[in-house]
């Protein structure tokens, strides 16, 4: 079968393409945990409910005009509207190129739809198509907000704070790193006042002997407390407390115990974290130093190094 029948067969059910969309972003959302992906929204719709209502229009549309009114005008439209889809598709790819993170449903319901396109553009004049992709990039640059959730399966990783909130705070140090100390008081009296209003993720960044080590007892204490904040912060203090004192880990989780801090040692479930979030955030944040702090607020994503910069930008976002 070669392309000519193809995009023959294609043009007689374009219906199928925006069908096909839709369920690349139902499978997509149901293996979530399994790839990464956008999250976001445009005038404040969730990005998938955005798409799963562009498709279906579409879709309603191509059969309407299939079956009901074979008529150019109605196929015009269609072009219109699939132009100004076009532009609003050229700035999600745009947002995965620029954070160098891949969402496999986005690419493959934004190809299935860029075919619909490319097979439609023809029904309107090139300028007119060109104005309305400009349109559409131009609308979804100001309405678009979102960030990257990258993939870790199905393995869980310390978040603390509010799931839901649009704001991230990572909070990047090492135990043995002498700046990290001297501000950690600081920065976790204003974590606690975001807890509410931010997402909250520390990531330990192995850069001194004896940090992976620590890492993987903060790990250890994460795996019986959960997500808690004031426990997770008590522990960071007590682990800054540990390093300035040179304990090895064992000496490490012997302090824990000591004020009443439940331990329990897993290095596979601790070295499943480091695979997964811990080097995915290295990775996309470029961290090669201590103390680093970086902040997610949808498509922005602003790194501060050195206390005197995290301690302002915490103090700000905390700032009602």
């Amino acid at each position: 079968m070669n392309a000519a029948i193809i995009i023959s067969g294609l043009r007689n059910r374009l219906w199928v393409l925006p069908a096909l969309s839709i369920i690349a972003i139902v499978i997509g959302q149901l293996c979530a945990s399994l790839c990464a992906f956008i999250e976001g929204d445009i005038l404040g719709i969730d990005l998938n409910i955005f798409g799963i209502l562009f498709y279906s229009l579409l879709l309603v549309l191509l059969l309407v005009h299939k079956k009901f009114y074979p008529e150019e005008r109605l196929m015009k439209a269609i072009t219109a509207v699939a132009s100004l889809g076009a532009g609003a598709e050229l700035i999600l790819i745009k947002f995965q190129v620029e954070n160098n993170v891949y969402c496999p449903k986005c690419l493959v319901s934004g190809f299935f739809f860029l075919v619909l396109f490319f097979l439609v553009a023809g029904h309107l004049k090139k300028w007119v198509v060109i104005a309305l992709i400009a349109a559409g990039l131009l609308f979804t640059s100001f309405t678009f907000n979102g960030s990257i959730i990258p993939s870790y399966a199905d393995e869980p990783y310390p978040q603390f704070g509010s799931e839901k909130a649009r704001v991230k705070v990572i909070v990047y140090s090492d135990y043995f790193c002498p700046y990290c100390r001297k501000i950690d008081v600081q920065v976790n009296a204003l974590l606690v006042k975001l807890k509410d209003k931010a997402g909250i993720h520390f990531v330990d960044v192995p850069l001194h002997k004896g940090s992976l080590e620590y890492a993987e007892v903060f790990l250890y204490a994460w795996s019986v407390s959960g997500n808690d904040l004031e426990t997770a912060v008590r522990v960071r203090d007590l682990l800054f407390d540990a390093a300035g004192q040179k304990l090895d880990q064992a000496g490490a989780i012997a302090l824990l115990k000591s004020k009443g801090i439940a331990v329990k040692p897993d290095r596979d479930k601790a070295r499943a974290v480091f695979r997964g979030f811990y080097n995915e955030s290295l990775k996309t944040d470029k961290v090669n130093a201590t103390p680093a702090v970086v902040i997610v607020k949808g498509s922005e994503r602003n790194k501060y190094v050195g206390g005197k910069d995290i301690l302002k930008a915490l103090e700000d976002l905390s700032t009602p």
